[in-house]
């Protein structure tokens, strides 16, 4: 997924694209959006244009280790729809970073009632029909995928890992834009407000650069 990056994510995309056939049993897809329309409408970009029987969401700056995913695979084997990475160290993360997503957990779990998994990142993976329904059931622009797998799905089990240090690039995740995050996750819960704002041909969550996209 390439979310409008500036940086040289497409040209390497199109690198790995082209080294596919070195192995015929390794099919490679990629969207392109024609302008950064963040982390939310990436993910609901692989869930509407992805008919796999397991789907992985995991970032490329690899905080997110994909040295888990025969973990998670083994999980979904054992019976589970869906697989949530519980981060069990954040070392990226400054002390006071911590202490605020501790205190928002705490208050969200205490006070408004949200029984969501904690610990929790959009690093997770869920089966097929999982995926079925959280794209059934939220067509809305109001997002928090990570909440609505939970919601949906019916074998949750975890998967621990240690929040590694960024790779490359700079995250953009400012005080402002976590706490944004934060109150959306929290009305996203609301039907009412999901219903009001509902997705519309002339009101999308993403556009796709179809001239910069290859998938089926």
């Amino acid at each position: 997924m390439n979310d409008g990056s500036i940086d040289k994510t497409y040209e390497k995309i199109i690198e790995i694209k082209e080294s596919e056939g070195v192995n015929e049993n390794i099919k490679i897809s990629y969207i392109s959006f024609i302008h950064n329309f963040g982390h939310e409408a990436a993910m609901c970009a692989g869930l509407d244009n992805s008919d796999a029987d397991y789907l992985i969401f995991i970032d490329v700056d690899l905080q997110n280790p994909p040295s888990k995913i025969p973990e998670i695979l083994k999980k979904f084997e054992e019976g589970a729809d869906c697989v949530l990475l519980r981060r069990v160290k954040y070392s990226s993360a400054s002390l006071i970073k911590k202490l605020t997503s501790k205190g928002y957990y705490m208050f969200s779990k205490y006070i408004l009632q949200n029984k969501n998994a904690r610990d929790v990142s959009d690093f997770f993976a869920i089966d097929k029909e999982v995926a079925k329904r959280v794209k059934d059931n939220y067509k809305t622009r109001l997002r928090f995928i990570r909440s609505f797998v939970q919601n949906e799905a019916k074998h949750i089990d975890f998967v621990n890992y240690e929040n590694a240090e960024r790779f490359s690039g700079v995250s953009r995740y400012n005080y402002y834009i976590l706490t944004k995050l934060a109150i959306t996750s929290e009305l996203s819960r609301i039907k009412f407000l999901r219903d009001k704002y509902k997705v519309t041909k002339d009101n999308p969550i993403y556009v796709i650069d179809e001239k910069r996209s290859s998938y089926e």
